[in-house]
């Protein structure tokens, strides 16, 4: 158990009702409640909205009873002149939460910037263990991205700031090695942690794959693309990839896109199309959870055509279920799978390489089946759970 003063920074939302209770959203609830199993002196720092008294009717997760020693709020920023207005009295919100706290746990996003560039503000003035995890690179220039000014100063503002609270941290956790050859040139207090959100219980047992493969004998194959609909997701990666690839099948298949996003529409205007016997569905967004595994567990294939270097958490939900993943060659995907071993991957941003390896499972089922059972094995020891419990191991020895 850490027992110092833990101060989690986020810029994830807390909803607080009339009556004082506090909501979140469950995913957020959840990876609370497994910091608090380690960490007895617990409070955060983020943005709190008041809302109504029904709010609970809005899906969200109580957090009221939960064992956090002090919440610090901040305002929510919404717009260019909320991020004026609010960041002088944030920054003294961060401040007060900062002086308060032994050890100090941000990240490198959040909207409009992370909250670790408050803290290396505060780093010459105040004394604490600070602890930094590098998971998202939404600001990093694409390969395949147009170059306009505004992403040329987002780009490198980011990595300049973002490497000096690497540099200035005491313990950094990153969730891929590309991340840390980044930021580092050394790899002193270093971590390298995938994040996964899958539970124990997601997992399936080898003898329900089994089963599964037996049963999908002489069905139509199918192949699920879940994310958020958006360009850097491979939206028209996957549209292309279908247009070739309905040129080279005559067997029955069936694509769905499932999410919400800028490109939502777009993709259900795709479905509509004539693919050969492609047959291509939309499907709205399921809620994460056993809803979510129940649904991802009736798919065969699943496509993460990723163009930026995040680590997409869909790679071990699929894999949870004993799934065939085929994904894009980006450094997030590469540092957790093994090519031709658990995972098909294709070159980044090429619809004609997505084609071929779609193709290439189509026409070699038993590769499918040999992938699946593959990813089912390496994903046992990849739960949250353990995530956190990596976590605390690697605090305890770093911040003594």
């Amino acid at each position: 158990m850490i027992n110092k003063r833990y101060i989690l920074y986020t810029r994830i939302p807390i909803q607080k009702d009339a009556s004082g209770r506090l909501f979140c959203d469950p995913l957020w609830a959840k990876d609370i409640k497994l910091h608090l199993n380690y960490i007895s002196n617990f409070s955060l720092c983020c943005p709190v909205v008041n809302v109504s008294s029904n709010y609970k009717l809005k899906g969200q997760e109580e957090i009221t009873d939960y064992n956090i020693r002090q919440i610090y709020p901040l305002t929510k920023d919404e717009g260019l002149l909320s991020i004026i207005r609010n960041f002088f009295p944030n920054f003294i919100k961060v401040a007060e939460a900062c002086s308060d706290g032994e050890i100090v746990h941000s990240g490198g996003a959040g909207w409009a910037f992370p909250l670790s560039f408050y803290l290396l503000i505060l780093r010459p003035f105040l004394t604490f263990h600070w602890m930094i995890v590098i998971e998202s690179s939404f600001w990093m220039l694409r390969k395949d991205e147009k170059i306009t000014v505004r992403r040329f100063v987002e780009h490198h503002l980011y990595t300049i700031l973002l490497k000096l609270c690497v540099k200035y941290s005491d313990a950094r956790i990153f969730t891929q090695t590309f991340y840390k050859n980044y930021f580092l040139n050394d790899g002193e207090r270093t971590l390298i942690a995938p994040a996964t959100w899958v539970d124990e219980d997601h997992i399936i047992a080898s003898e329900t794959l089994f089963q599964k493969i037996a049963l999908r004998k002489n069905k139509p194959l199918e192949i699920l693309f879940p994310a958020r609909l958006e360009v850097n997701k491979g939206v028209y990666i996957v549209f292309d990839a279908i247009k070739i690839l309905s040129g080279l099948v005559n067997k029955p298949i069936n694509i769905t896109f499932m999410g919400k996003g800028v490109l939502a529409k777009e993709c259900e205007e795709f479905s509509k199309g004539n693919y050969g016997s492609i047959s291509v569905k939309f499907h709205e967004p399921v809620e994460y959870g056993k809803p979510f595994f129940d649904q991802l567990f009736k798919y065969d294939v699943v496509l993460v055509p990723n163009l930026a270097e995040e680590q997409p958490r869909i790679i071990f939900d699929a894999f949870s279920q004993g799934i065939a993943v085929i994904a894009s060659d980006t450094t997030g995907i590469i540092d957790i799978t093994e090519n031709n071993k658990n995972i098909i991957l294709f070159e980044r941003g090429d619809s004609q390489s997505l084609a071929d390896s779609l193709f290439y499972i189509i026409e070699n089922p038993d590769k499918m089946d040999q992938l699946g059972l593959e990813a089912l094995d390496s994903v046992k020891n990849k739960t949250h759970k353990q995530m956190h419990v990596d976590r605390e191991f690697f605090l305890k020895n770093t911040l003594k």
